[in-house]
């Protein structure tokens, strides 16, 4: 072998030795580092997890019986939030209340304008100068959160859109909501900064006033599915609690980016009902699934019951009238109390009277009656004499009986 060949020879096989030894080397360490990379790596997830902000599954609710006005549970209740399309309800409470002051009727025809055909957003995609009853145009306001509709009602009952928000303005002043105001008639974003405030306890009194002022608006807000323009567009309500929860019937889905997934809804089993209004929640199956929650707790722990009503009899009261004759005199409640109270609670009565014997005159207060759950006192009702009762008059019979 030739001086280079052998060289040649020793320098290949000192390069396979250095390459075994490497070889070798990281074969015994390997699993070492592996596992210090899996402590390190999880240690950091475990850290992130640690640091990382919880889901926000919605920013306030308010659980309200509406007959009432009682809030039985509440979070964040003034917390100013972006109602998007649940604006509308106010939008419908106004056309309402041109209806019953006879201003507007559900049989008019409303033309579209301009303005009403170009909006954006959930629409029915009105024409300009196409034609519709009024009574249509709410179906598509409520099931289909229709811009388009909205802008068209707002103009024919009060010729622009920037009146009608005034109008919407004037009955949130009006109801007490006051952390509400109005920049539009639909909900529709408009810009940052420029935009439609509320809160959840202020939808829910708006809630209320429909449910107890106008009721009619049930009949739009649980229809599921229904035909517009001669059914060749089918509108689906966004409010799919509809179809889910038992008992539910309205009333008004909301979302864009900016403001989350809001719903104020109602539900009715038997003769109780419920208002639950939520919003911001950061999904819409949060949203329906805590609503849902939220209303089945109502329903399961509370009930509203009558104590007394305005004019009908609440007892009957003994009044002697002789020696030996007695009348029944009714005492009838001067108010009407309705309450909510948890299921299982015992309410109790007292009744202070403030005379026993004739004479009495009708609509006299004769009593009052106070309600009480344990030592809390939750309502009170004077008793009204239901007739005159004449004192008794002297007689020789009588005279000589009492003799």
């Amino acid at each position: 072998m030739k001086y280079g060949q052998e060289r040649f020879y020793y320098q290949r096989h000192h390069q396979r030795f250095i390459l075994a030894v490497i070889v070798l080397t990281v074969a015994f360490f390997m699993p070492s580092f592996a596992q210090a990379r899996s402590r390190v790596s999880h240690s950091h997830r475990h850290a992130s997890k640690k640091h990382q902000q919880p889901v926000i599954p919605y920013k306030g609710y308010v659980v309200m019986e509406p007959v009432t006005g009682t809030i039985i549970k509440a979070k964040n209740p003034d917390i100013q939030v972006q109602p998007a399309s649940v604006t509308k309800l106010m939008l419908v409470a106004v056309t309402f209340d041109f209806i019953k002051a006879g201003k507007a009727k559900l049989n008019e025809i409303v033309t579209t304008s301009r303005k009403a055909a170009t909006m954006g957003g959930s629409q029915v995609y009105l024409k300009q100068g196409e034609k519709f009853p009024l009574n249509e145009l709410l179906y598509a306001i409520i099931i289909q959160s229709a811009n388009d509709a909205c802008v068209a009602v707002a103009e024919h009952l009060a010729g622009s859109t920037d009146a009608f928000v005034d109008l919407m303005n004037q009955k949130a002043k009006a109801l007490g909501m006051k952390h509400t105001h109005f920049v539009s008639v639909s909900g529709l974003y408009v810009k940052p900064g420029v935009h439609d405030v509320t809160t959840p306890r202020d939808m829910a009194i708006l809630a209320r006033y429909l449910l107890l002022h106008h009721p009619e608006i049930l009949k739009y807000t649980s229809v599921k599915v229904r035909g517009f323009r001669h059914d060749t567009f089918i509108m689906r309500s966004h409010n799919h609690l509809l179809w889910h929860f038992p008992g539910m019937d309205g009333l008004k889905t909301g979302y864009y980016h900016q403001a989350g997934f809001n719903l104020v809804a109602t539900a009715k089993r038997g003769d109780q009902r419920f208002i639950v209004s939520l919003f911001g929640a950061s999904r819409r199956k949060i949203r329906d699934k805590e609503v849902a929650e939220l209303m089945e707790y109502a329903f399961r722990n509370f009930r509203r019951i009558r104590l007394s009503q305005a004019g009908k009899t609440f007892e009957d009261m003994d009044v002697k009238v002789g020696s030996h004759k007695v009348v029944k005199l009714p005492l009838k409640a001067s108010k009407t109390i309705d309450v909510v109270v948890e299921i299982g609670k015992k309410i109790t009565k007292k009744v202070k009277y403030f005379k026993n014997s004739p004479p009495f005159k009708a609509n006299e207060q004769v009593a009052e009656a106070t309600f009480y759950v344990g030592t809390k006192q939750i309502g009170s009702t004077y008793l009204l004499a239901g007739k005159n009762v004449k004192k008794p008059g002297w007689s020789i019979f009588n005279f000589f009986r009492k003799g």
